[in-house]
Parts: C-alpha cells; structure tokens; sequence
C-alpha cells in the first residue's frame, strides 16, 4: 500500500492512497467529516484489489478551502479520480452516497457498479434555505486557540455511537499517527463543521440532478445497517433501492460505520459487481 499522497482532481487537492492490485479499480468515498483512514478493514478485506481512499479538502494535509462544499465540486472530484483509475467499482457511505449516485447519473461511463453503504437519503420537496460558513470558521478558530484535543474527542465519542467498537478498541485505532495528526488539526474541525452544514443542498441538489439525468441501469447494491437508524426505520433505503434498481442487503449487526462494524459485508458486494 503507497503512502497518502497529494493530488489536484477535478480543480481542487485531496490526500489519496493507492492499494496496488488488481482491476478493475474500488474507489471508496467516505461520509462527513469521516477520513479515508476509516477504509482500512475494507482495504484489507480487498486485499488483492486495486482500491482508491481520499480525504477531502481540509482533511489530512489539504487546507480547507473557507467554503461550504458543494455537490458539483463533489462529483467532479470523484469523477477525475475515476477517470484516473476507472471505470471503476464506487464504494459511497453516508453522505457520500450523494455524491456517488450524482457520479454515475452524471458520468456513467466511469463507474462499472455502484455500493452504497448505509447511505443517506432524503427526498426533499422544497429547497432548504442557504447556509454560510460562520460556524465552520468559528470551530477553526476555537481550536486553532489550543483547544484542537476537541476533535480527538468528538472522534471518539463520534465512532463510538455510530459503531458497535467498544471504547477501548476505538482508542486504540484512533491513536494511529495519521488519525491523530488529523483530528488535531483546526482545519479539520472547520472541514466536518463545513460538510454537515452543507447535508441539505447537497440533497436537494441530488433531486435535481435525478431529474435532468435518468439513472443509467449500473448494476448496484445498496447496503442497509439494521442498527443504524431513521433511514431504516422509515423504509428511506429500501425507496432509494428500487429506484436505483439495486439490490438491498442488510447487515444485521451493523451500525452506521459499516466499515468498521462489518467490512466483510462491503467487500462482498465489490466482488460481486465485480
């Protein structure tokens, strides 16, 4: 496995690792705030397989850029990685599966199949009202004033009520250098602050990507989480798999941090899409 490196994909920097194998190619996008590190169970799941895990701008060693991002600038960075590598097999959890679907609407002929894990879903009727960055610049501020411990700590406290980990066993995996280096860093705080407050036009932005861009038939899998929480409750990812056409799996001991909680179950679906 190569070490993170930074590379320019669709106009904006992003930290990249490159698992060397065999194609075709896993590209894994990973949810809010969450770092490409998280993927390493799956990795290692896949461990004869070409497997691409980024971190996005502000996460890692790439500054954050002061703004909100937005799902445009998602795709296109998924789409020049994928370009790079593909066509690839795309691997999107969380928010992510966003921008993943917006990817093979948009750019089908980059993606084989797509494997969204726990994603999320809204179906949204109205546009939500804009938000600005104020909140994102006052988390980098506070722990740019020595408080940056705070991001180590909602790391924990984060990892422990989305995965079935004991506390422990997350100290532990949160104490590899990179993953500290991360979570200390304010621009890494600003980053996760900044994704969470761009959620809902990124949803409502994916409603109007559906609408000027018919889903193409890639094959997919859509990976449920029956601990996980409102998506499953209210049938949300079971809506989203038949739209997709994709075929529902459920992970039964899985929270939302799938890939910690049950990576066998994602590189499955990889293989089987192959």
């Amino acid at each position: 496995m190569s070490g993170w490196v930074t590379r320019r994909f669709g106009g904006r920097d992003v930290e990249m690792r490159v698992h060397h194998g065999a194609g075709p190619a896993v590209l894994l996008m990973s949810g809010a705030g969450q770092p490409g590190e998280y993927w390493r169970p799956v990795v290692e799941q896949l461990g004869d397989r070409l497997v691409i895990s980024y971190d996005r701008p502000g996460m890692g060693a790439t500054p954050w850029p002061g703004q909100l991002p937005s799902l445009a600038e998602e795709v296109a960075t998924g789409a020049g990685l994928a370009e790079e590598f593909g066509p690839v097999t795309l691997v999107g959890h969380s928010m992510a599966a966003f921008h993943a679907e917006a990817l093979v609407r948009e750019r089908p002929g980059a993606v084989l199949g797509l494997v969204l894990v726990d994603p999320s879903v809204e179906w949204l009727t109205a546009p939500p009202a804009r938000s600005g960055t104020g909140a994102a610049r006052t988390v980098s501020r506070i722990a740019g004033f020595g408080l940056a411990g705070l991001g180590r700590i909602g790391a924990g406290l984060a990892t422990l009520t989305q995965s079935s980990w004991t506390l422990p066993r997350i100290r532990k995996y949160l104490s590899v250098e990179r993953l500290r280096q991360i979570f200390g860093q304010p621009d890494s705080l600003a980053m996760v602050t900044a994704e969470l407050m761009a959620y809902p036009q990124q949803a409502w932005d994916l409603m109007e990507v559906r609408h000027h861009h018919l889903w193409p038939g890639t094959p997919a899998i859509v990976l449920s989480a029956e601990r996980s929480g409102a998506e499953q409750e209210n049938g949300r990812q079971e809506r989203l798999a038949r739209m997709l056409g994709a075929q529902l799996w459920m992970a039964p001991r899985s929270r939302h941090l799938m890939m910690l909680d049950d990576p066998g179950i994602i590189a499955r679906a990889v293989r089987q899409l192959g």
